[in-house]
């Protein structure tokens, strides 16, 4: 645990156990601003369905009218899906062209985290970089966590 903020100049990834025994790394989705997100399912009911978030979840975020995302992913053949009346306490999808089928759904909502105002892809000046003859020793000149790393971007 971290108690405080956390800037990192490397990439960050998680090293997961796999079922074949080995460990796999997957690397962090990144963003501007700070995001949190959360997905749900739905089934529409004549061509509408009217989701509530989850409480917790509103607690955390800013839901002001039109500040937060809905991606909908239909799971049946429809005349496609549209999210209309976002609200703090929820959304409604419905069915484009009239349409009242009854298919599941899954969504996505991202939102701005509460409490927390930052500039969109803020500059950031680094400070002096450690010197490498203050490293410990036994790291001087080698990698402490060796490969594999998230990829390098080109």
């Amino acid at each position: 645990m971290i108690d405080g903020d956390l800037t990192v100049t490397g990439l960050k990834g998680a090293i997961v156990p796999h079922v074949d025994g080995t460990h796999r790394l997957l690397c962090a989705i990144e963003s501007p601003q700070s995001w949190f997100e959360d997905f749900g399912k739905g089934t529409l009911k004549n061509g509408k369905a009217n989701i509530t978030l989850d409480s917790d979840f509103a607690t955390l975020v800013s839901l002001k009218k039109g500040t937060y995302h809905v991606f909908v992913t239909p799971y049946a053949e429809t005349k496609g899906l549209y999210v209309t009346r976002r609200t703090a306490t929820g959304f409604q999808v419905r069915e484009q062209q009239g349409g009242t089928s009854n298919a599941a759904f899954s969504y996505r909502i991202v939102a701005k985290r509460k409490g927390v105002a930052s500039e969109r892809l803020a500059t950031v000046v680094l400070p002096t970089p450690l010197s490498i003859k203050k490293r410990p020793a036994k790291y001087r000149g080698t990698d402490p966590f060796p490969q594999p790393h998230c990829p390098q971007p080109k």
